[in-house]
């Protein structure tokens, strides 16, 4: 099944999405951690993405592992999120992947070794092609459908009852948000300010350093929420830039990379600001010269990483 470019996509990293027209962005899958799950390096972070729509019995677990690892490994992709796409269980949204104009999840359909499933709401431009690759699978008795024989309808039609109802995401004492390296406490006030939606919760810090997350350093405790005006947005700029000067002194080391990662929380919190600002004062030549180098500085953070 081939997809041609889609014009409303959502991107994961700071709740942007794309408008008509607008180029998708190509992120590399750094892994793939299970039968319909990957990572994916999106702006520098890992981020662990469930595919939507796909259900994997027990029984083809290894075979669509395999088949999902050839059909991404070393490559890039385009990650398409829409709400009615439904969520993981741990209530993170789930996703479709397009690699080489190719949606992942029909590629595994179409070899029989997952089986459609409904999202919580009908996405008929995602859904029609995968149950079109799915009835060839089942037609030519690939995969699980081989031991199905005729009776691979009933399955096909049945949504999943998890899709149904309204999933209960899980919590717990720590958490981070989704776009974000570092966890912080989940009874915190950063945790009832930021947007819920966007929260991961791990049972511990463990299980959050798995996920790729961090405690959060003192330093960018000034930088958790955007500055109110702009003198506290030049502040936080200031900073910003130190950290980034800071960074390059150290060479190609571990406390580089780090120093670039502090530099990015610093200067996305001013970069937010100044954006908003910019909006309100489209005419303010001085404040556009701020963006702008703030915007610059912050690519940089992420581009001159090496990990």
């Amino acid at each position: 099944m081939v997809l041609k470019t889609l014009p409303a996509l959502a991107a994961l990293i700071g709740g942007c999405a794309l408008t008509a027209g607008a180029a998708a962005e190509q992120h590399p899958v750094v892994a793939v951690v299970g039968p319909g799950r990957v990572q994916v390096e999106v702006r520098g972070l890992p981020l662990s993405l469930e595919l939507a729509h796909l259900e994997v019995p027990e029984a083809q677990r290894a075979d669509c592992q395999r088949r999902l690892e050839e059909a991404v490994k070393g490559k890039k992709a385009e990650v398409v999120y829409r709400p009615g796409f439904g969520v993981d269980a741990a209530g993170n949204g789930r996703v479709h992947l397009v690699v080489d104009g190719r949606d992942v999840a029909g590629v595994l359909l179409s070899a029989g070794v997952a089986r459609f499933q409904a999202g919580t709401k009908e996405e008929g431009v995602f859904e029609a092609p995968l149950k079109v690759a799915q009835a060839k699978a089942e037609k030519a008795k690939a995969g699980l459908w081989a031991a199905l024989g005729g009776a691979g309808a009933a399955v096909v039609k049945a949504p999943a009852s998890a899709a149904a109802k309204k999933i209960e995401r899980p919590r717990g004492p720590i958490c981070a948000l989704l776009d974000s390296p570092y966890w912080f406490a989940a009874d915190s006030a950063e945790a009832a300010a930021a947007d819920q939606a966007r929260l991961i919760y791990y049972p511990d810090e463990a299980a959050a350093a798995r996920a790729g997350k961090k405690a959060k350093p003192a330093l960018d405790a000034a930088a958790a929420s955007a500055p109110k005006d702009e003198a506290g947005a030049d502040q936080v700029f200031a900073r910003g830039k130190e950290l980034y000067a800071q960074a390059i002194a150290k060479g190609n080391s571990p406390e580089r990379d780090e120093l670039y990662g502090q530099a990015f929380v610093v200067l996305s919190s001013a970069l937010t600001t100044y954006s908003a600002l910019a909006e309100a004062r489209p005419d303010d030549e001085a404040l556009a010269e701020k963006l702008r180098s703030c915007s610059q500085l912050r690519y940089g953070s992420i581009k001159q990483r090496r990990v």
